[in-house]
Formats: C-alpha cells, structure tokens, sequence
C-alpha cells in the first residue's frame, strides 16, 4: 500500500500540470460566454454527483424549474436541463445496480411498454426526429423515476420530507412576495401558477399541517397553507382549483376529520357574509368578476367550458385521421406547413398545439393502440392513491409518506383533464408527478398494517437528539 503514495502523488503532480496546460492553451475559449456557462454547468453537476443522493434531485428540479418560470437566465436552462435529465438517469441507473433499495414492480414494467409505444409512434411523425428526441426525454424521465429518484428517498424519507415541506414553504412566501410585492409573474400565465401551486405545493403543506407536533409548527405551516391557497384562487385556474378541493376533500374525509371540514366550509361562508353585509356592492362585482374569470375564461356565449371546446374538437379530428399509431410521440402537426427550419430538435407552433386535456393528448400522440399502456399506468398510480386513502380511513392518522406522495399524484390526475402538461417531460409539472408516482408505489402501505415501518418519526426537540437521529440514519 505504501509503494502506491508516490505513484499517486506522481499521478497527481503531472495531472495537475496537464490541467494548467490545457487552461493556458485554450485561454481563447474563456472569453466566450457559452463556454463560461458550459463549464459552470459542468461543475455544478459534478458537484451534485459528489452526493448523487441528497443534491441531485433539487438540481434536477431547479433546472426544470427554472427553465420554465419568468426569471432571468431561463433560456439557457431550456437546453442545461437535458444535460441534468440525461447525466441523472445514466448516474441512477449504474447506482441503484450496486443498491438493494427496492425491486422491480409492475408499476417499472408498464413504463417501460409506455416508452415503447412513445418509440414506436416516433417512427410514423411527420416529424420523426423530433418526435424521436420527445421519446427519448420520456425515456429518460422513467428511467431516473426508477433509479435515482428512489436513490434520494427509499432509506432517508425523513430528511427528505422535512426538507420538501420546507421548501414548499419557502416557494409559497417568495412567490407571494414576487406577485404582491414587486408584480413579477414569475411563474409565467395563471395556469402555471395555479399547477405550480395546486400540484406541487399545496398536498405537501396540507400534510404537514396535520401532522404537525406542535402548536407553533402548525400555525407557521397554516399560514403558509392559507397564502398557498390563496395564490390558487388569486391564479383563477379552474384545474388548480378542483385539484386543491378535491385534496382537501378527500383527506378530510379519510381522516374523518369531518368537523374541521365543516369549520372550513364555514370560515368561507362567513367570510364571504361579512363582506356582502359591509359592502354589498365590492361582493357582487367580486363574484361577477369571478364567475366570468373562472367559469367561461372569456367564452361566455359557449358554456362554462367554452374555452376547452375547440382543443377538443381539433384533437378527436385529429384522432380519428390518425387511429391507430397517433401523429407521433410529442408531435401535433397543424394544417401549416412548418418548412425545413421546423420539427428537427424543438416544439414549434406549427409542431405542438393545445388539446385542452391531458389524457386527450396522450390519446392523438401515440394512437389508440400505444395508449394502452399509458392508460394502465395512469389506472395503477389511481389505484395506489386509493389504497392509501383506504389506508388512511382504517387508521385515522396521516403520520406515512405515502400520504403527500398520494395527494400529490391525485392532485395531478385531477388537474390533468384540463391541462397538457401530464406527458410533456420538459414540463416541470410532469417531472415532479412522475417522481412522486414512482416513489408511492415503493411506499404505499399493505392494508393489514397498521404503523408501517416508514410511519413519520417525530423530528427531535432537541439539538443533541436531532444530530444522534442524523447519525444513525
């Protein structure tokens, strides 16, 4: 062993001499701005891998993230977030080789038919390429769901949770202050804040509130769970809106928690009588403004969902012109003609238009034949959130991580019947659904048990007791 130290001092020595050669011989290239980012991009991958487990995910989201919000540097990410994708699907895979984390389910096995179909598509787009590259990001995507992301939850749920919980606290407060205090979208059009709000955030505060162990902890998680769902009603999206009752609905019932619900009911009630007695006026123009908004998106002449209705026609057209195999995985060809520059790497207007719903989308893409396993997979992720509601009413208690991964995913089949975003990968919305439907089905409990051994532990009250319980995990 000892013969081995001045063999890798020597390594180390002539290593680092190659390095400054290389920097000094291409000083050329660090003027260049697209390097610069390059190479920032690389280090902070690299940094990431450093602890591929705790760091990776919040990079992966990040880069989605920021990809798809109003912030500056955003188009840069647009195409840095691929790289992130692709490195932490091939990483994920070669560790969770080595792990014995988890097996194979048939959850795992009706992804990978759903790529399949995604690759099969591809080969009959008008668009073959870039139908081809949309089959691949979705290739990608699972395979980080059955790798990676299990890497950063199966065994440390508890940091992972408290971290999640954490974070969605800090998104609420940054992006109350970003929309009141300085009028910044940040999140882009109301839709988007609605899914960012609905789905990301609003099922994960709502368990943390209830599984609160303290008075002060769950005043400051109820704070942030009011301005959550006010950002929600503030968006005017109706898919975020059903998705955020729904949750609540449904928890609250399976936790027979059935006199807070109706102290909530009433809160609203009483809120909204307290404003019509002392200003009947500003209460019938709010609720004007709000039916208008929220129930006809400015298509009042056509019904309450006049606004879906030309998406859907456009896209039973286009299903029933192209039955079997769809138009191509991603890939919505319009009656214009896209030219050359068009349908190679990315989505253009002429390439992708809205549908109007999710499942609709799915449905023209890959046909009705390679719908099939999409649809089983979206029947087995709805049954896994039953079996945790189920679980949930024979116990009474939320006090299981499988309980904000089920919310979430409800959250989301919910909201996709009237959004796109569900099989679109280089939507962050997609990124963080799919990663929570993975994770569930590893982590929904078996009937018969009643404190599963993933049930929350109680986080330390105290300083010592916190660093031994981080010690032994």
């Amino acid at each position: 062993m000892n013969s081995l130290k001045p063999l890798q001092l020597a390594g180390l020595i002539l290593g680092s001499l190659l390095a400054v050669y290389l920097v000094f011989s291409h000083l050329q290239y660090f003027s260049n701005l697209s390097f610069l980012g390059a190479l920032l991009l690389l280090e902070v991958i690299v940094a990431a891998l450093w602890k591929y487990s705790q760091r990776f995910f919040v990079l992966l989201m990040l880069a989605f993230l920021w990809a798809g919000m109003n912030v500056p540097l955003q188009n840069a990410w647009t195409s840095a977030r691929w790289a992130v994708l692709s490195v932490g699907a091939l990483v994920g895979c070669l560790s969770w080789m080595k792990s014995s984390r988890g097996s194979f389910k048939s959850f795992h096995l009706l992804a990978v038919f759903c790529v399949a179909a995604a690759f099969v598509s591809a080969t009959i787009s008008p668009y073959p390429q870039m139908a081809l590259f949309k089959a691949l990001s979705l290739c990608l995507l699972f395979l980080y769901c059955l790798s990676g992301a299990r890497l950063a939850v199966l065994g440390r749920e508890d940091r992972f949770f408290l971290g999640l919980l954490m974070g969605c606290e800090i998104a609420v407060y940054a992006t109350a202050v970003c929309y009141f205090a300085f009028g910044l979208s940040v999140w882009g059009n109301p839709n988007s804040l609605g899914a960012a709000m609905s789905i990301g955030v609003f099922p994960v505060l709502i368990w943390g509130w209830l599984i609160g162990d303290s008075k002060a902890q769950r005043a400051r998680r109820a704070v942030s769970l009011l301005l959550c769902a006010y950002l929600i009603f503030f968006s005017m999206a109706r898919a975020g809106i059903i998705s955020m009752a729904l949750v609540t609905l449904v928890l609250f019932l399976c936790l027979h928690q059935y006199r807070l619900l109706v102290k909530v009911v009433g809160l609203v009630v009483l809120l909204v009588a307290v404003t019509g007695m002392f200003a009947p006026g500003t209460l019938n123009r709010l609720l004007g403004n709000t039916k208008d908004s929220l129930l006809y998106k400015g298509h009042k002449e056509e019904g309450v969902l006049g606004s879906r209705q030309t998406p859907w026609e456009n896209t039973m057209t286009s299903i029933e012109e192209h039955p079997w195999f769809g138009t191509g995985y991603g890939t919505s060809p319009t009656r214009d003609d896209p030219g050359l520059q068009y349908g190679r790497f990315a989505s253009s207007a002429e390439t992708v238009r809205e549908h109007g719903s999710s499942y609709m989308t799915i449905a023209e893409w890959v046909g009705l034949l390679g719908v099939t396993p999409f649809l089983a997979l979206i029947c087995l992720a709805s049954s896994n959130v039953w079996r945790v509601c189920a679980w949930m009413k024979q116990t009474s208690h939320a006090r299981h991580y499988s309980v904000p991964l089920a919310m979430v995913v409800l959250a989301g089949l919910a909201h996709a019947n009237l959004e796109d975003w569900l099989f679109a990968v280089g939507a962050y919305p997609c990124v963080y659904f799919w990663v929570f439907a993975f994770l569930l089905a590893d982590l929904v409990p078996r009937a018969t048990e009643t404190f599963p051994a993933s049930v929350l532990v109680r986080r330390p009250r105290s300083l010592p007791e916190f660093r031994a319980a981080i010690a032994n995990r």
